[in-house]
């Protein structure tokens, strides 16, 4: 049986989510005449019976064979064009580019594609994590990339020093062993210490560049105060070669960044909606989507998956196969935000309730749930001194109408 769940804008429809075809088909180097898919329902073959997968190109002069009830979205490569499709049929380009449906041209949609901000290209040779992957560029709407550290500040008292000023001096001192502990850690990574990438420190506003997440007031011991603070330090990532979001960001090698998007930047009524994530490494995630009306429910982990830890290469989709909701399109209309919380370790606890079709709401604000989830217990590894952790923060945001 059937059971509609109202959640945010979107209707959560519980049913068996039947998820995409098999493994990856390598795909041709693409033209300027060629279309990207940029959805998938069902099976979508293409020449000796490949199986065609969302970012695949479509190339001219090749028939490709949809069969019955699945439908497929896909672009030109500018983004301008979106065309839709249904089974059984066979989908042709001409020598122009042009697409056909059995052998007559189609009309492109008037909506907008996610290729308008995003593009996913096949690199043949590339590897992410040990993985053959697209290089995926994606910009999103909003991003924080930081580190995280724990440290101990002390300061004594001198002939002329209270302890309130001792203890303001320890703060201080704190605050400067984190800075100079999340430039070392930065600095060290090893496209920056390469050259391959460069970085900004930001500060924001009398803070500074580092922001005091957690503090603990230990007290005079003796002549010496002693604070302790959990401290994160904002920064910014460039490639050198001036070009933004370079598919070096997704190396391995490069500091945690999480990708997080939707197939398209705007949906309507009836439609359905997929999350897509992938990390360069391995790395720890909250997922929530934040409706129009600031609504926040979280998506990944839900009951359906619980794991919080993620592979880094490796694509998930919210939902998946074996999650038992759908995300469709129904009312109250207007933006919408995915928002991905990730680290190198655990993230914090955040208290959640039952919103329904396996997902959890949260009650409190984003920028309480921002602060709860960077609540990360971080230790020194392999000796080192330094107690602290990649964290990145990104935002996806898409709107919704009738």
């Amino acid at each position: 049986m059937e059971k509609t769940i109202w959640l945010l804008i979107i209707t959560l429809i519980i049913s068996c989510w039947n998820g995409g075809p098999g493994g990856p088909v390598s795909a041709s180097g693409q033209t300027t005449d060629s279309s990207q898919v940029i959805s998938i329902k069902g099976r979508f073959l293409g020449p000796r019976s490949k199986t065609i997968q969302e970012y695949d190109y479509l190339e001219p002069n090749h028939k490709y064979h949809l069969l019955p009830e699945t439908e497929v979205q896909f672009s030109t490569l500018d983004g301008k064009n979106i065309y839709e499709a249904v089974g059984p049929d066979v989908v042709s380009l001409d020598s122009s580019g042009s697409v056909l449906l059995n052998g007559k041209a189609l009309t492109p949609k008037g909506q907008p594609s996610f290729l308008q901000g995003v593009t996913a290209a096949r690199v043949p040779g590339d590897q992410l994590a040990g993985i053959p992957l697209r290089r995926l560029q994606i910009v999103p709407d909003q991003e924080k990339r930081s580190s995280i550290h724990e440290v101990d500040g002390y300061a004594y008292l001198g002939e002329n020093t209270t302890p309130g000023q001792a203890r303001k001096a320890a703060l201080a001192t704190a605050k400067r062993q984190a800075l100079e502990m999340a430039r070392t850690r930065i600095e060290s990574n090893t496209l920056v210490k390469d050259g391959k990438l460069q970085y900004d420190l930001i500060q924001s506003g009398a803070e500074g560049y580092v922001s005091v997440l957690e503090q603990k007031d230990h007290g005079l011991k003796g002549n010496r105060y002693h604070v302790w603070i959990r401290a994160e330090v904002e920064y910014g990532l460039k490639a050198t070669d001036k070009k933004p979001e370079s598919g070096q960001i997704l190396s391995p090698e490069a500091p945690l960044t999480v990708k997080i998007w939707t197939p398209q930047k705007g949906y309507r009524k009836g439609q359905n909606v997929v999350v897509h994530i992938i990390g360069n490494r391995d790395f720890y995630a909250r997922i929530v989507n934040v409706d129009s009306e600031g609504n926040i429910t979280q998506i990944l982990p839900n009951d359906y998956r619980s794991n919080r830890h993620f592979e880094g290469g490796r694509l998930y989709k919210v939902p998946d196969k074996g999650d038992g909701f759908a995300f469709m399109v129904m009312d109250n209309y207007g933006e919408e935000a995915i928002v991905v919380y990730a680290s190198e370790v655990p993230l914090g606890q955040v208290k959640t309730k039952p919103a329904g079709a396996g997902l959890h709401g949260y009650s409190g604000t984003r920028g309480q749930l921002a602060r709860e989830t960077r609540s990360i217990r971080v230790a020194p590894v392999g000796g080192s001194s330094d107690s602290g952790a990649g964290f990145y923060e990104a935002t996806w945001k898409f709107t919704t109408s009738r």
